[in-house]
């Protein structure tokens, strides 16, 4: 006579029901509601912004299809240039002073707040050197 392993028979103290009862709130959470609809529109101006947002305002008039002042969007030089002062001069400063805000509300909240401190800093030195290396290299151009 063959016997099945323990864990396949059921005993009566291990069954439970199946059903899966849900109770909805009685009331509605508008603020729930309003954080989906404002996220939904945030999700769809990202889906539209390519068709918007055709030209790059590099002075007092839009220019289409160049990155930067003497250089060309088309080329390496002018594309690796426009991702370097783009995300030294908008992205590691947007994401350290993020950092640095968590990093005072874990201080306030006695939690560990060290690494969000450092990583902050390390973003602001990481936006300078990227400034100054921008610095040398616009400098640099007229020298022949």
């Amino acid at each position: 006579m063959r016997t099945a392993l323990a864990f396949w028979r059921r005993g009566p103290a291990t069954v439970t029901s199946s059903t899966l009862v849900l109770h909805r709130p009685a009331e509605i959470n508008w603020l729930h509601i309003a954080l989906k609809i404002a996220l939904s529109f945030m999700l769809l101006g990202n889906l539209m912004a390519p068709f918007a947002a055709r030209a790059q305002n590099l002075g007092t008039s839009p220019q289409f299809g160049q990155a930067v002042q003497g250089q060309q969007a088309t080329t390496v030089e002018g594309t690796v240039l426009n991702i370097v002062n783009w995300s030294c001069n908008v992205i590691a400063p947007v994401i350290a002073v993020a950092c640095l805000g968590i990093a005072g509300w874990h201080f306030k909240s006695g939690r560990g707040y060290m690494g969000w401190g450092v990583t902050g800093v390390a973003l602001m030195v990481i936006s300078g050197l990227g400034r100054m290396a921008e610095g040398f290299i616009t400098q640099a151009q007229g020298i022949q």
